[in-house]
């Protein structure tokens, strides 16, 4: 029989040997090459413009264009009145056929498609036209975010949108970032609201996100400039066992000095409770300040905690030093250059 033929045999080991086998490493190379192809297509993901979402126009329909945007218009049966224009500075365009330039700024598709229809039947160019109008690039209406922010930058708004939508279209507010959002009114918000041009308004964003103040969750408008505040920090430094910055995560609240000290986990075992110093930071040498403070008659209760200030310098000395409070003051001042901000990159140290 053939399966035992010497021939046959050879036969079937040539025929294995040209198979081809896949191996563990082309196994592996298969598997990375598959990643690579989804992270190059999730890389050419169409970028989403502030207000819209995939699959819904319901934004760009009630979007009013303004200067610079760029649209498509289709006119069905006579191609040659179409095609892709852009709104001029004066808020107008050109169709062809038509002498006078048409208003474009402040008008929706659905509106500039039946001013451009009427425009071109009075023109005597086409009887009944059947017109489309598509927005293409969204220049006109423009809110500016800043500050404290993932991504700051020109946002484009199509549609209706708060203060919130904005800085949530920039990325969110950073870990770091301080409690108050300023709104300062462009010409739009200021012809709507009755306030002067450049008007400014602070918002609390803590009772914004929790919901408390959502009637202060203000609509944006063209031109706006929105900038969300940076954290304003304590430091806590010397013989306590994390010296560092610490964010405010409340700073109409306050942060007092025992929270201070539980920030920066505790006293050290040298701590001079007793001779602690706030250092209070001035723009002038003279305004400068070194407030004495006993943690320990606090901890006893036989002393009123105490409020720390933005910026203020809580200093702990090791016990046995013997130093004035300008002594004390300067060390503080000293230390603190370098020091880590807890929330800027390290682990968030935040009042309570």
């Amino acid at each position: 029989m053939c399966e035992l033929s010497l021939n046959c045999r050879k036969r079937e080991l040539a025929m294995k040997k040209k198979r081809k086998v896949p191996t563990r490493q082309n196994r592996i190379y298969s598997k990375l090459l598959l990643m690579t192809v989804v992270v190059l297509l999730s890389l050419a993901a169409p970028v989403l413009s502030f207000g819209s979402s995939l699959n819904d126009d319901a934004a760009a329909k009630d979007y009013t264009l303004g200067p610079g945007d760029v649209f498509t218009v289709t006119v069905s049966d006579a191609p040659e009145f179409g095609g892709k224009f852009r709104v001029a500075d004066s808020g107008t365009i050109q169709i062809s056929g038509v002498k006078t330039p048409l208003p474009a700024e402040g008008r929706t598709p659905v509106q500039l498609s039946d001013d451009i229809r009427r425009a071109l039947v009075d023109a005597k160019q086409l009887r009944d036209p059947q017109v489309s109008v598509f927005i293409d690039e969204y220049h006109g209406r423009t809110v500016t975010v800043l500050g404290s922010v993932a991504k700051p930058a020109v946002y484009s708004l199509q549609k209706r949108s708060t203060v919130l939508d904005a800085v949530a279209a920039a990325g969110g507010a950073l870990p770091n970032s301080g409690n108050t959002i300023t709104v300062v009114r462009g010409e739009a918000s200021a012809e709507a609201t009755g306030t002067p041009l450049g008007s400014v308004q602070i918002l609390d964003m803590a009772r914004l996100t929790k919901g408390d103040g959502i009637s202060g969750n203000v609509e944006v408008r063209n031109r706006d400039v929105i900038s969300v505040s940076a954290a304003q920090v304590v430091y806590v430094v010397g013989a306590v066992n994390k010296p560092g910055g610490y964010t405010m995560t409340n700073p109409s609240e306050g942060i007092s000095v025992v929270q201070a000290v539980a920030l920066a986990q505790g006293f050290t075992s040298v701590a001079s409770t007793h001779h602690a110093v706030i250092v209070r930071q001035s723009t002038s040498e003279q305004g400068k300040r070194e407030i004495p403070v006993d943690i320990g008659q606090v901890l006893n209760k036989h002393a009123t905690d105490v409020l720390l200030a933005p910026n203020d310098i809580l200093y702990i000395p090791n016990s046995g030093a013997k130093q004035t409070l300008k002594v004390a003051g300067e060390i503080a001042m000293a230390t603190i250059n370098g020091i880590a901000i807890y929330g800027v990159g390290y682990k968030i140290g935040t009042s309570y």
